[in-house]
């Protein structure tokens, strides 16, 4: 098999999570070809994860809904910006495509842009476009990392690296530590993060993966009573509410950092934490590769598909309820919840803060 690519794109429009979970396909096929150029094509809201990473030659950022926008004020101006976006993927000379949206489109577009390569997932028939691809109807069963670094076999490369990584600059490096200087928190004081929101990406429907307001604030309190750590709240812009509300019912008073950071302000600052606790979802994983411990709390979703990756329970822990119905997200499908959010009501405080004090007495 000739392999010797020059220019790889890698395609994916998803969130967060799903964004980190395709990093160690960047660090494999950096390992197996130092120099070959790796441009990335996603969504505004993850494209800053790629903006210092020095493995990234170069971000294209695809956002399906101002597309959407602009076609329904003018088509005709629609299809000029189009062109010219595909103008400046072709001018790339991209040899070479990783396909992970799983839907015919993108790979239509990489055909028509003279990629001779295209690797990808034939989810429900839609890889008719791809040269090499890999039949599946869903993430079921192993990891969603496992998944993507299949796609490597086609590469000839055996996977070696499988963490998720996200490369902080020294700036926001700095500026998580004068924003916790300002905050009053000394160097070296223990941290805390808690991110009572996470999972945006499921819209309305994104409360039936979150752990009870009052459960997170009950477990804030506790920790600031047993005098581990400070608490930081974290949330974006969509979820101050929401933290809000958490604060709201709390005894002592937290670091409130919901919607005071942007993306990579907020990668910096989970750095700075020795624990994080999270409901599943890109801050989660946003955490796990920034190197922070994380205790999670998984409801509707299966944790071997969608969890901390590599499962390592001396760094990560799960916390889950495996009730007869769970998981019920399946094959990107949600089924409806006929125990009202049984599997994550039933988890309690005490539980996820004993996580919290094996994880810490691990140091």
């Amino acid at each position: 098999m000739n392999n010797n690519f020059t220019k790889v794109i890698i395609i994916n429009p998803f969130g967060i999570g799903d964004v980190l979970f395709s990093t160690p396909v960047i660090e494999n096929v950096k390992i197996k070809y130092p120099d070959i150029f790796i441009g990335y094509l996603c969504n505004a809201r993850t494209a800053p994860i790629f903006q210092d990473n020095p493995k990234v030659g170069r971000v294209f950022i695809y956002e399906k809904d101002e597309w959407r926008k602009l076609w329904k004020e003018s088509k005709f101006k629609c299809v000029c910006k189009f062109l010219n976006f595909l103008s400046g993927i072709k001018k790339c000379k991209f040899d070479l495509a990783i396909d992970l949206s799983l839907g015919r489109h993108y790979s239509f577009f990489l055909w028509l842009l003279g990629i001779k390569k295209r690797y990808g997932f034939n989810y429900k028939n839609r890889g008719f476009f791809l040269t090499d691809k890999i039949d599946m109807e869903g993430y079921q069963g192993k990891h969603v990392i496992e998944y993507y670094l299949d796609l490597l076999h086609f590469m000839d490369i055996s996977p070696v690296e499988i963490k998720p990584a996200v490369y902080i600059a020294e700036k926001y490096k700095r500026w998580a530590e004068d924003f916790l200087r300002e905050c009053g928190i000394s160097k070296g004081k223990n941290l805390i993060g808690i991110i009572p929101g996470g999972g945006v990406s499921w819209g309305k429907a994104v409360d039936i993966r979150r752990w009870s307001r009052d459960k997170f604030a009950k477990l804030a309190d506790k920790i600031i009573d047993s005098g581990l750590a400070e608490i930081m709240i974290f949330g974006d812009a969509s979820e101050k509410e929401l933290c809000r509300e958490v604060i709201s019912l709390m005894s002592h008073k937290p670091i409130q950092v919901a919607g005071k950071t942007d993306l990579m302000q907020f990668a910096a600052l989970l750095s700075k934490c020795g624990l994080v606790i999270a409901n599943d979802g890109g801050p989660l994983h946003l955490s796990v590769a920034a190197g922070v411990k994380t205790v999670s709390l998984f409801g509707p979703v299966d944790e071997n598909v969608y969890g901390q990756y590599p499962p390592n329970p001396q760094i990560h822990r799960i916390i889950k309820k495996d009730i007869h119905c769970r998981p019920c997200y399946r094959k990107f499908k949600m089924s409806p919840c006929r125990y009202n959010k049984k599997c994550l009501d039933d988890i309690n405080v005490d539980e996820v803060f004993d996580a919290v004090l094996e994880l810490l007495k691990k140091e």
